[in-house]
């Protein structure tokens, strides 16, 4: 069955007019919400009633997304619990970035088998944090 490309485009439209989410560039509208990435390359939430009020900053665009709705359904739990994996999940980010780096640098056996080490545990905790996130953004959208 093949579709035509105005078909195609009216169902494309239809979809997009019923979710919540608007993206436009590097600016995502949820509802009164909006999410921008500044200089350093977070994201930040900001809530939008009375002129736009910072709310938090986070490091994944789809933590941000995800806290924007708690955030407007008043769950401060999960608003802090995704902020808190976010944050340890930019942490372990930079962890990788570092160990790896350190690795490339050092000609010390010793120490490179105790980077790659430290670096093998930072990927097995930073995919685990990616799968709880991906989950929860699956089970709120």
């Amino acid at each position: 069955m093949k579709i035509s490309k105005e078909q195609y485009r009216m169902m494309e439209q239809e979809l997009l007019n019923e979710l919540p989410i608007k993206v436009n560039g590097n600016v995502i509208t949820y509802n009164n919400y909006i999410i921008k990435q500044d200089k350093q390359g977070y994201w930040d939430l900001y809530a939008n009633f009375n002129g736009l009020d910072l709310v938090n900053k986070f490091y994944l665009r789809i933590s941000a997304v995800m806290a924007a709705k708690q955030y407007e359904k008043c769950k401060m739990q999960e608003f802090n619990s995704i902020l808190s994996m976010d944050s340890h999940y930019s942490k372990l980010h930079n962890d990788i970035l570092h160990f790896r780096h350190q690795m490339k640098k050092t000609s010390d056996t010793v120490k490179k088998d105790n980077y790659l080490f430290r670096l093998q545990e930072c990927y097995l905790k930073l995919t685990n944090i990616k799968q709880e996130i991906e989950k929860m953004y699956r089970a709120s959208f």
